[in-house]
């Protein structure tokens, strides 16, 4: 009952919590404590700030007038009352402290782990679908006691998606001159084979070519 008393005291006399402060030589922040019920002022402080609102100290405990041979027992209620808020409030910041730490492993930490696990996951996918392509081949070819490579990626649909290599195979094998994987790759076959070297499918991912 104090907390709500002395707001509605303090508004009818028009105090700031500022002014009623400086009378009391205390700090704003007591005055804002007393109020939402953080604290309570000792049995001085609660007498000081009866004098300074002109109102007895039973009216602002919202209680009957007080005997003087009580003020011992108002003291110890006092104490009580502000080491019982004391507790209360250290319980509630640890709450406030458990709730940040979540936000920040909720917020922070769980989208962290996904992204985390979706690059896992398309590291571990270079030869499906979502890589962009259904099916690569890689040639390795010889010639001439020479070794080249070359790779064609396609769709499901064997037009060329990607290919590369060495420069080689593509100046004499006129590769690029090929949208279909199969002719690409009878393309480079032929070549090697019609001038005695050897052209073999060294790796086959996704999609074979037939």
């Amino acid at each position: 009952m104090l907390n709500k008393n002395l707001k509605t005291i303090r508004n009818n006399k028009g105090f700031t919590q500022e002014e009623l402060a400086n009378r009391l030589h205390v700090t704003r922040q007591t005055i804002s404590k007393w109020e939402k019920g953080y604290s309570v002022p000792d049995a001085d402080l609660l007498s000081k700030l009866a004098d300074e609102l002109d109102v007895s100290v039973s009216e602002l405990l919202g209680k009957d007038e007080i005997p003087a041979e009580e003020t011992d027992s108002l003291s110890v209620q006092l104490a009580r009352i502000n080491e019982q808020l004391s507790i209360r409030n250290r319980r509630a910041k640890r709450v406030w402290k458990v709730a940040i730490v979540l936000a920040i492993v909720f917020f922070l930490v769980i989208p962290s782990a996904t992204i985390l696990g979706n690059m896992m996951f398309w590291s571990t996918n270079l030869d499906g679908a979502d890589t962009g392509y259904a099916g690569r081949v890689e040639y390795t070819c010889t010639l001439d006691g020479e070794k080249y490579t070359y790779s064609i990626e396609y769709n499901e649909q064997y037009q060329i998606t990607a290919a590369g290599g060495d420069s080689f195979i593509e100046d004499h094998a006129d590769v690029e001159n090929y949208d279909d994987a199969h002719k690409a790759a009878a393309a480079i076959e032929d070549y090697f084979r019609n001038h005695g070297g050897t052209a073999e499918q060294t790796e086959v991912k996704g999609l074979e070519l037939d």
